[in-house]
């Protein structure tokens, strides 16, 4: 059993709080020890980060605990909020949730991401309204790409896959609106570009079913390297497309009024 007991920043890549440290728990040997791992451009452990200086008082949470954490936040209203461009019906689609905030129990404080592992709930990604950053409910790593227990569900002869979770549900609005559907397949990599490799290897056996895997990956560094890996693992049936001029990726083309370019592009109507 691992829990995540902080965040730290890299100085192999530069970022701020890339590196995610866990206690790591053997109740049978009666053992605990510490790792940690680089969610950055790294991607890779960096080992016991207290080996130097005490590692910070942590509550390792009961299975029940979790339970109980879990089932609080799918007690909770669905999000339906417009939300960087994107309408709240595509949010209700992945069954978000709106989380509000705890001290008073009434402003909207953060939408959570449901996180599941072969059909089942783990956890939750959370993301707060007003802050670039996420935290997570539950058991988050190790998860399947987010959206894919939809995605199995809906099937078809295409996935797509983006990098993250705005981008995922804004690329389904764009694919609605220009495919004129109601569903379609869409996920998102549980880290971004850089977790490609862990994400395809967890799931290539279950999207067999998928003739084409359709990346929408950013448009930079991380995500052309994330374009390679996907080579390598897909061969000839990974598809990569283009965005709208000046967007890095589909929630930049919600937001700059792309979207039906955006879902023409995405399913190959356009070059």
């Amino acid at each position: 059993m691992s829990t995540c007991v902080e965040k730290l920043p890299c100085k192999d890549c530069g970022s701020s709080d890339s590196i995610q440290t866990y206690l790591n728990v053997d109740d049978a040997l009666g053992m605990e020890w510490y790792t940690s791992f680089c969610h950055g451009e790294c991607w890779e452990q960096k080992g016991d980060p207290y080996t130097s200086a005490p590692a910070p008082k942590v509550h390792v949470k009961s299975a029940q605990e979790i339970k109980e954490e879990l089932d609080d936040i799918v007690s909770c209203k669905l999000f339906d909020k417009k939300f960087r461009m994107i309408p709240g019906k595509y949010y209700e689609k992945f069954r978000c949730r709106l989380l509000l905030s705890e001290f008073d129990g009434k402003t909207p404080y953060a939408i959570g991401f449901p996180m599941t592992y072969k059909d089942n709930l783990i956890g939750w990604k959370c993301r707060p309204l007003k802050k670039k950053e996420f935290y997570g409910i539950g058991k988050t790593s190790g998860a399947d790409p987010f959206g894919f227990h939809r995605a199995m569900k809906i099937g078809g002869k295409s996935l797509w896959i983006t990098e993250g979770e705005f981008d995922a549900i804004a690329l389904e609005y764009c694919l609605c609106v220009a495919g004129g559907g109601s569903d379609y397949p869409v996920v998102s990599l549980t880290h971004g570009g850089g977790s490609i490799a862990k994400n395809l290897n967890g799931i290539k056996d279950r999207i067999a079913e998928f003739d084409n895997i359709v990346f929408v990956l950013d448009d930079d560094i991380v995500g052309r390297q994330a374009e390679e890996v996907a080579k390598e693992l897909l061969g000839n049936r990974a598809y990569f497309i283009r965005k709208p001029d000046g967007c890095k990726d589909a929630n930049d083309a919600v937001k700059f009024d792309e979207v039906l370019m955006m879902g023409r592009l995405a399913l190959g109507m356009i070059k």
